[in-house]
């Protein structure tokens, strides 16, 4: 008995002991975690005087949550944009956490910040996670990885590669318009975004991944099905606060696609190349071009080009030769060629259709553009008859104005930088390191570049041009969107094709007025709905 008293009384004790020894632990970090906010208050309280002290209005923030506030990430990407352009005007700036940034929207300034002094901004800000995909994706690398990669990618989108392009593209509008006319004949209203998303799926998987889909007709197919669920996913409250403030990605080291999805895209391009290396056909698609970067395969043989197709016979097998691009470093640049255009080509054509179906003048104007284009040649829509559709460009434009994919952009200073402002009479100071933001969103819809900026109005493009870099859909400078003329040529001849099948009517659930949403920090139209009007033969 005495010796059960005892041990109890021992454990008591060492209970006691153990408490005491945790307390004081917990109170030691309790103090330890008070101290570092403390020292984080009074930096963030330093550092946020920086725009105060040089006389550049900000937008006010708390601690911890700085300029973002719960509201903000409730309210759409582009509302908040465009409630800080037009209140603190063309150049303000903010704060993500205790680093200030400098958002830009004078275009005497961005023609610097682009062009004339790109050697001070070449780089976006530092966006890697360790992620061999996305990191080599031509939006992440920088400096000479960045120019090595661009080079390899710019040949395939040269004319002559565009045109053979072309080719592929051809058979997926056919495919496209077959499926339209069952909707046509059943009097169906046709969901833009369904029926364009799988449009894109197509014509990207044929042309960045060398593969033959057709999505309307084999949905389930393994490629389209992790596509759709790829760009189904909504955003998380966690991801709407890393798209206001990016540099909370970086510090949650957050992905913008799991490695399940990025290894999916991985194993059909090594299938994809597995495959070529066994034949003596060359395709002429995108990543035909990656493999055959700074090596010259004319050997005076004439390209075989059929509908759907387009062959060159060689005498060499397929591989990565002269350029040293890696596998991951190929496959970053396929799955950019998709991530970067299915969602904004979607929307464009969407938002396209709503205003060909909206307003009939100008689909009438359009209309017979390219019948006056198709009469100046073959009959038959080839490249040189989009070259002529200026008109349908303009509407590009328009639209690309209105609902542009990227509602801001961004350098990030690669040296201390002197910024005259001289609208204001004033000097900037720009730290090394400091992110410069361009409110693309807010120069868009600045009435003293496009008045009356929510009306739809191609004539902007069409009869004059807008200043230089107040319009910037893709960027602008050296960085500027490489793919920029594929979604031209893309969305011009998908459009032809419907065009001269079909006149495009409003549906009893087309919205009166368009609205715009963000998905994965692009944004895009919402839910369109049209009719399809069979044409007369005559």
């Amino acid at each position: 008995m005495v010796y059960a008293t005892a041990v109890l009384l021992g454990l008591v004790c060492l209970c006691i002991g153990l408490s005491i020894v945790l307390c004081s632990v917990t109170a030691a970090l309790l103090a330890l975690v008070c101290l570092c906010f403390y020292f984080l208050y009074k930096q963030w309280r330093a550092c946020h005087d920086y725009w105060k002290k040089q006389g550049v209005p900000f937008v006010p923030g708390d601690f911890l949550l700085g300029y973002i506030g719960w509201g903000s990430i409730k309210q759409p990407l582009q509302e908040v944009e465009s409630s800080w352009y037009n209140k603190y005007g063309r150049i303000y700036g903010r704060y993500e956490g205790i680093n200030p940034v400098l958002c830009v929207g004078e275009l005497n300034i961005l023609r610097r910040i682009f062009i004339k002094d790109f050697l001070s901004f070449p780089n976006r800000r530092d966006m890697k996670f360790g992620d061999p995909v996305m990191d080599n994706t031509l939006f992440v690398l920088e400096d000479e990885p960045w120019k090595r990669v661009r080079n390899v990618v710019t040949p395939a989108f040269t004319t002559s590669k565009l045109k053979k392009m072309m080719v592929l593209l051809q058979t997926c509008c056919d495919n496209l318009v077959e499926n339209l006319t069952k909707s046509s004949q059943a009097s169906e209203s046709i969901d833009c975004q369904e029926i364009f998303g799988g449009f894109v799926i197509n014509t990207i998987g044929r042309c960045a991944f060398g593969m033959s889909i057709n999505s309307m007709k084999d949905p389930n197919n393994a490629f389209i099905q992790k596509s759709k669920k790829l760009f189904n996913e909504n955003l998380s409250w966690r991801t709407r606060l890393t798209l206001l403030c990016p540099i909370l990605m970086k510090i949650f080291r957050m992905k913008l696609l799991n490695p399940e999805t990025t290894g999916f895209y991985r194993n059909i391009i090594i299938q994809v190349l597995e495959e070529r290396k066994n034949t003596s056909l060359i395709f002429d698609d995108f990543l035909q071009v990656l493999l055959d970067a700074e090596e010259s395969n004319n050997n005076g043989e004439d390209a075989i080009c059929e509908k759907g197709s387009c062959q060159t016979k060689v005498n060499t097998s397929v591989k990565a030769q002269k350029k040293g691009l890696s596998y991951d470093e190929l496959v970053s640049q396929c799955v950019t060629f998709f991530i970067a255009g299915f969602d904004a080509t979607t929307s464009l054509l969407s938002h396209l259709v709503y205003r060909l179906a909206t307003n009939q003048q100008f689909q009438e104007n359009v209309f017979n553009e390219m019948n006056a284009s198709l009469a100046n040649h073959d009959g038959s829509v080839s490249y040189a008859v989009l070259q002529d559709m200026k008109y349908l460009d303009a509407g590009i434009n328009e639209c690309l104005r209105m609902c542009p994919a990227m509602v801001r952009s961004e350098r990030r200073a690669a040296n201390d930088y002197v910024m005259e402002d001289e609208n204001r009479k004033k000097t900037i100071h720009v730290k090394k390191g400091t992110i410069i933001s361009i409110p693309v969103y807010g120069i868009h819809h600045d009435p003293e570049w496009y008045p009356e900026p929510e009306e739809f109005r191609p004539e902007r493009f069409f009869d004059q041009k807008p200043p230089p870099m107040a319009h910037l859909p893709f960027g602008e400078g050296q960085r500027i969107c490489v793919g920029m003329r594929f979604v031209h040529m893309q969305v011009k001849l998908c459009l032809a094709k419907i065009l001269m099948k079909f006149q495009i009517l409003p549906a009893p659930t087309t919205p009166q007025t368009l609205n715009f949403i963000e998905k994965r920090n692009i944004l895009t139209v919402e839910k369109v709905e049209v009719l399809l009007k069979e044409r007369s033969s005559s």
